[in-house]
């Protein structure tokens, strides 16, 4: 499933942003705050928890990598 990094979302305790800058700041949070993130979006799944997050930032680095 293909999700665009420029899609608004919520991030639980942090508010609105685009899931490229919610994903990236998942990743940087304290490890007991960082399992307990959750990303709320209108599309399915409507919830990402931090297993997928992590998924997520993985792929995209990954794309980064290859595209240079």
């Amino acid at each position: 499933m293909a999700f665009n990094p420029e899609e608004l979302v919520t991030l639980t305790n942090h508010g609105a942003m685009k899931l490229g800058s919610a994903v990236a700041r998942v990743m940087v949070l304290p490890l007991d705050e960082r399992k307990r993130a959750t990303i709320v979006r209108k599309g399915k799944p409507a919830t990402l928890k931090f297993e997928r997050i992590k998924d997520l930032a993985a792929e995209w680095a990954k794309q980064l990598v290859t595209s240079e």
